[in-house]
């Protein structure tokens, strides 16, 4: 009975109380049930409670996926406290820069930090390692151990409050705090619960159409899934609105949470055939490295009712050999940190196809628009620009005024910078980002297009195309390729590849063969980086 007039410690602590006994999280030897981790949960609100943390104090962590990252979210939930989760993998300068903008009272870590992060922190007064460095900061044990006797009442919180402060993951530059309240982060939930009511919820005559196709295509796992709690396995790091969603959805749904610290393909495998997972989650560079594994068919994936990935764009020949090859659905998420979640993401009843090639119809409780450059809407079929509006967004940026009111309007309508057109069925398209339209010769290229005609070559792994300025105006379109794992790949060869396909003015003027790309949290290329490298190429009298 999950609702947004509740706050976030206070779903949990329903979940626990009916099903108390039930493992919630499993990660390496530590399993939890939902007694336990509420129980942890609330003895750590009163530990941060004494070290001085009150209503509305932001509290950062640099953790990695695991019980520590959920009792200290569910705990700050309870004080009315606000996470700022941070990536541990963070570079100084970056890590820096956000805690200069958050100044957070309290950092939690589980890496060493030097003596000039935390002085150049304004307002912070106290460092937990986890585990306990040396001499160095609280000892994180410490925190639990508040006498009943001391213990006192915590605040009133509510729905509104803010809960969380998640960082853009900087695909375009400085990351930008989006402020998320309990009713924010708890509105996905309440909308992948309402997906997932096709094959959990009791049939009815609008559901059985559906539920018979899905039970057609999925057979045994669909029946042996259906109405039960079901095993996710989370690959993701949980600092961003994927992962964060993915710990919130299992728990708040009275899932079991199988937890990965850190990625590590044959671990997932491992993980999927050992505790019979329901449902796996990773980004679709995980998935490609699972793949490729040469000894990926002698693990047992039977468990498996649907691979779920998002954070970054899903190539459809890589969602078709998912499809294939786990045997299961795809679900294809499309969402933004700005939204908390999902806005978009295809179901357990689409077609191959549709989880394929699009990113499905928008969530529940989503109202989505295309519009064009002067935000009026556009007729189905034509690409604009895709808002929308939902008790998942975020208040606003942190302390950024001027950046909120360029992406959301007095009608609480946040405009995404995405381009995409809506099909006659109601499925969304993403067909790249705004910034990123590249204009040659007075024609439009979208830079989606040409990645994933090139991602079907098969030597072909990844591609990025971004457009660099000309000196005499107009743009021309760089192809920055990653070959497939064994593949010889030139230039040349990919060029020859497009003229012998695409329209001359969506050819490439030029290709890179790279090892890898700049990349933002969740695998997306920083395509502001690869831009700036063509232009250094450019100006120093290389290719045009």
């Amino acid at each position: 009975m999950l609702t947004t007039q509740m706050t976030m410690a206070e779903a949990l602590q329903q979940v626990a109380e009916a099903r108390p006994d039930q493992e919630a999280l499993v990660c390496g030897d530590v399993r939890l049930t939902y007694r336990r981790l509420a129980a942890a949960a609330q003895a750590l609100a009163f530990g941060l409670w004494q070290h001085g943390i009150r209503k509305g104090d932001r509290v950062a962590a640099l953790l990695p996926p695991g019980p520590e990252f959920a009792c200290l979210f569910f705990a700050l939930a309870q004080l009315g406290g606000v996470m700022v989760p941070l990536n541990p993998q963070l570079r100084r300068q970056t890590l820096s820069a956000i805690l200069k903008d958050a100044e957070p009272i309290m950092l939690v870590s589980a890496i060493p930090l030097n003596d000039e992060i935390v002085a150049e922190t304004p307002g912070l007064r106290h460092l937990v390692q986890v585990p306990p460095a040396h001499g160095f900061g609280i000892a994180w044990q410490s925190l639990f151990a508040a006498p009943a006797e001391d213990r006192p009442s915590l605040p009133e919180v509510l729905p509104t409050d803010l809960l969380a402060l998640l960082y853009t993951s900087g695909t375009t530059g400085t990351p930008k705090g989006s402020m998320h309240t309990h009713r924010s982060l708890i509105a996905p939930v309440m909308a992948s619960i309402k997906l997932r009511e096709l094959w959990l919820g009791r049939p009815n005559l609008e559901k059985l159409g559906r539920m018979f196709k899905a039970l057609v295509r999925y057979r045994e796992r669909l029946l042996r899934a259906a109405g039960q709690p079901q095993t996710m396995l989370s690959t993701t790091g949980w600092q961003n609105t994927t992962g964060l969603e993915v710990m919130l959805q299992a728990l708040l749904m009275g899932d079991r949470l199988v937890v990965m610290p850190r990625f590590h393909p044959r671990e997932a495998l491992r993980l999927v055939q050992e505790e019979r997972v329901t449902i796996l989650i990773a980004v679709p560079t995980a998935y490609q490295v699972m793949l490729a594994l040469p000894d990926f068919d002698r693990y047992d994936l039977s468990s498996l009712l649907i691979c779920g990935t998002g954070a970054a764009p899903c190539p459809p020949q890589l969602a078709r050999e998912m499809q294939r090859r786990f045997g299961c659905a795809v679900h294809i998420g499309f969402g933004a940190t700005e939204t908390g979640g999902g806005i978009a993401a295809t179901s357990l009843d689409d077609s191959d196809r549709v989880q394929a090639e699009t990113v499905g119809r928008p969530m529940p409780g989503m109202e989505i628009k295309i519009v064009d450059d002067q935000r009026r809407e556009v007729p189905r079929g034509q690409v604009g620009e895709l808002a929308c509006r939902s008790d998942s967004l975020m208040l606003g940026y942190y302390r950024a005024p001027e950046a909120t009111a360029q992406v959301l309007d007095d009608e609480g309508w946040y405009y995404t910078g995405d381009l995409a057109w809506q099909d006659e069925e109601g499925y969304l398209h993403i067909v790249g980002r705004k910034r990123d339209i590249i204009i040659r010769g007075g024609q439009n290229i979208y830079p989606a297009e040409i990645e994933a005609f090139l991602m079907a070559h098969p030597k072909i792994q990844e591609a990025a195309v971004v457009g660099v300025p000309l000196g005499f105006g107009g743009e021309s379109a760089w192809a920055f390729v990653i070959a497939a794992p064994g593949a010889e790949l030139t230039p040349q060869e990919v060029l020859d590849y497009c003229r012998s396909h695409l329209e001359p003015y969506k050819i490439p003027a030029v290709v890179r063969i790279v090892p890898d790309f700049p990349r933002a949290e969740g695998g997306k290329p920083q395509k502001f980086v690869l831009r700036a490298m063509a232009l250094r190429e450019t100006e120093g009298g290389g290719p045009p």
